[in-house]
């Protein structure tokens, strides 16, 4: 059977790149048992460089296919790196992470850290840093040094390099004792210079690779105003990280948790998360991993097919190894997981590690072994590491460049055009607005990033993971639906589409943002993904110069009970209700029965009744479905609630009716004060839109 096996032509390549790295969980072997271990036990504290095993390395393996079995080479053994701090020093011991090999064959870039002992603390030793080394062994470098985790390198069509960082800022929001910032996408010269973000984005992104397309492909942890557990899934963008989407996965049913809800939870007999996500040489699916959300990237292997409809479960998936199960929502509780970064050699054939060691893959269930972890360390196997990630070592097709579309970095044009935001019709959606529902605005709101480590400290909203906003401004519908804007850059944004009252209809559960120079164009809001809209659309917005975001009540701020909607209800509610006998306690705990809110926060086992769910459905949001907002409208209140102060209940419960506007100083908050949170933030400019360049119709002209 071996025999046959190598006879495949696709082996056609005689030299396989692999690291060794190790593995607190997940090991047929339990290593070492400490209190360590429990810190590489989920998905966002796995890449940490303190989190580490010291040892392993970056590997060769050649003759691979001969009697002999494969001959061993370390690539940085005795090799000291030419440039960087570490010039002069050679990589040890250390740990390895995340190769990725040039489209020539001739380059490798990988990640690696100086951590010797788990300390829960940053620094330029303990964390990842980016280093390339050629294909020979030679011409080793640094690229990047900083206390921040840098890793997963890809080579981008461009002559660029994407990678995860947490040079970006901003803390995940379901820890507490342990410090676990978010990690997104970055990109960079391959010299290691002219570093910034491509990705926004609040919580943390893995493993970018670019597909068949030209187009960049990735892991995004997305929970924006929903459980934690949700949305770990396939994310697609441009490689300058415009436009990211989420095609597959992201919203599970039931998309909500009314009394009405007849959908069953989705999220389990599905996977949790889905990691290492690669195109398929010659195809249009992408293979990936079934991980666990509270374990390392390993478990079960499946191939995804985005051209059959996304059914919120597994309509889009097939599995290549059925035999083992998915990590946590087939397999209760916390275990060991034994397939993983797979590189697919086309439909049928992958390369991949199970367990400790690297095999070939077939959809048919064969396994043959490649590379045994006892033939890289001596003779006797090194249970602590896994050797992962192998890449045929030769060239391989490289995919069409896509142009720049954003304004960023060393070569930003001052002049260029300014960013705006188009939707061609936001009443395409694949739900329906509610009968008669005519929409009048846009609200363009930002998310707040987390900036400290601890879970609901300070307490934000009414869950203890949900986050602060700002209101921005609205603009306007045109009667055909379509919308044309300056749009705020470089911070998270959620749409809301308003009727004439400026009550939300219909709101993102997710967040979008748009680079400096970015032109980005939605088709509709939610529109069916296998829809494309009429060729002979002519939206009136497009016809004219970009609107500009107009502030809804007062000026440009973060919004807390205490400053927007305290003051209505004591001046204008409770003197009232005291007469006519109605409730006089309208503290923020008291208003929870009679507002609208998203939880944000985890639940493993069940939903959460209202305030769970993946989705918003129209007419089922905000001040429309609060029993206060729709107490706003009742005869009494038209007639005692002016409209300013109608206006700012509104848009305090559209916003989740969060009591705090920032992670700092909630004293100030509390007096009423404005407190402008620390990232993504400038109290100068605080629609964050950009201050130089020209319009796009300037442009062109």
């Amino acid at each position: 059977r071996r025999e046959i096996i190598f006879q495949n032509p696709l082996l056609d390549f005689d030299k396989l790149l692999f690291v060794a790295r190790g593995v607190y969980l997940g090991s047929r072997v339990t290593g070492t048992t400490s209190t360590r271990d429990v810190y590489g036990q989920h998905f966002a504290t796995q890449y940490y460089g303190f989190n580490s095993i010291p040892g392993g390395g970056l590997f060769t393996a050649s003759g691979l296919f001969d009697s002999g079995g494969p001959v061993i080479e370390n690539l940085t053994d005795g090799v000291e790196v030419e440039s960087g701090r570490l010039a002069g020093q050679q990589l040890v011991p250390g740990a390895f992470l995340s190769p990725d090999l040039s489209y020539d064959g001739q380059e490798i870039l990988f990640a690696y850290t100086q951590n010797q002992e788990h300390e829960w603390v940053w620094s330029p030793e303990t964390s990842f840093n980016l280093f390339r080394i050629g294909a020979d062994g030679t011409g080793l470098h640094q690229l990047t040094d900083s206390p921040h985790d840098d890793f997963d390198p890809c080579w981008l069509p461009s002559g660029r390099v994407a990678f995860i960082s947490e040079r970006r800022g901003g803390y995940i929001r379901c820890f507490g004792i342990l410090h676990v910032p978010s990690h997104v996408l970055h990109s960079m010269k391959p010299d290691g210079s002219d570093i910034y973000p491509i990705s926004y984005f609040e919580t943390s992104e893995w493993h970018p690779s670019v597909d068949n397309d030209g187009m960049l492909v990735y892991t995004r942890w997305d929970y924006t105003d929903r459980e934690n557990c949700l949305g770990s899934n396939f994310w697609i963008s441009y490689p300058d990280g415009r436009d990211p989407r989420a095609p597959h996965g992201n919203y599970p049913y039931p998309w909500h948790t009314f009394a009405d809800n007849t959908m069953p939870d989705s999220r389990f007999g599905r996977p949790y998360t889905e990691m290492n996500i690669r195109a398929v040489p010659g195809s249009h699916k992408y293979i990936l991993t079934a991980a666990p959300h509270h374990g390392e990237s390993f478990g079960s292997l499946c191939m995804l097919d985005l051209r059959v409809p996304d059914d919120g479960f597994m309509g889009q998936l097939k599995r290549i190894t059925p035999y083992a199960l998915f990590p946590e929502t087939e397999i209760p509780g916390r275990s060991q997981y034994p397939f993983g970064t797979p590189w697919a050699l086309n439909e049928d054939f992958y390369l991949c590690n199970w367990w400790e060691n690297i095999y070939l893959l077939d959809r048919y269930g064969n396994r043959e072994l490649l590379v045994a972890n006892s033939e890289v360390f001596g003779g006797e196997p090194d249970w602590d590491m896994r050797l992962i990630d192998p890449i045929p070592m030769k060239p391989r097709p490289m995919p069409p460049a896509m142009p720049e579309g954003t304004n960023q970095g060393e070569d930003r044009d001052p002049g260029g055009a300014t960013a705006t935001i188009r939707v061609m019709n936001v009443y395409d959606s694949d739900l329906p607005m509610p009968e008669g529902t005519e929409i009048k605005y846009l609200r363009v709101v930002q998310n707040i990033l987390k900036t400290n480590p601890y879970m609901g400290v300070p307490m934000i909203g009414y869950q203890n993971e949900n986050t602060p906003r700002i209101p921005l401004g609205i603009v306007p519908v045109e009667e055909d639906g379509s919308v044309y804007f300056e749009a705020p850059v470089e911070r998270e944004l959620i749409f809301q589409v308003l009727d004439e009252e400026y009550r939300a209809v219909q709101s993102m559960r997710s967040v979008a943002f748009v680079h400096p120079g970015e032109q980005l164009t939605c088709q509709g809001c939610h529109e069916p993904r296998e829809g494309s809209p009429p060729a002979h659309l002519d939206p009136i917005a497009f016809r004219r110069e970009p609107s500009k975001l107009e502030p809804e009540v007062g000026p440009v701020e973060p919004i807390t009970y205490y400053r927007m909607v305290q003051p209505v209800f004591e001046s204008s509610c409770v003197p009232c209700h005291r007469e006519q006998g109605g409730p006089v306690d309208m503290s923020y705990a008291a208003l929870e029965p009679y507002v609208f809110y998203f939880a944000g926060g985890m639940s493993t086992t069940t939903v959460k009744p209202v305030h769970g769910g993946s989705r918003s459905i129209p007419g089922r949001f905000g001040a429309r479905n609060s029993a206060m907002g729709q107490a706003l409208f009742d005869e009494t209140h038209l007639e005692t609630v002016s409209e300013e102060d109608r206006h700012r209940v509104i848009l305090w419960l559209d916003c989740n009716s969060q009591r705090l506007g920032a992670y700092v100083d909630e004293e100030a908050q509390m007096a009423g004060e404005v407190v402008w949170p620390t990232l993504d933030v400038d109290p100068s400019n605080p629609q964050g839109l950009e201050a130089t360049g020209r319009s796009t119709r300037q442009a062109a002209r």
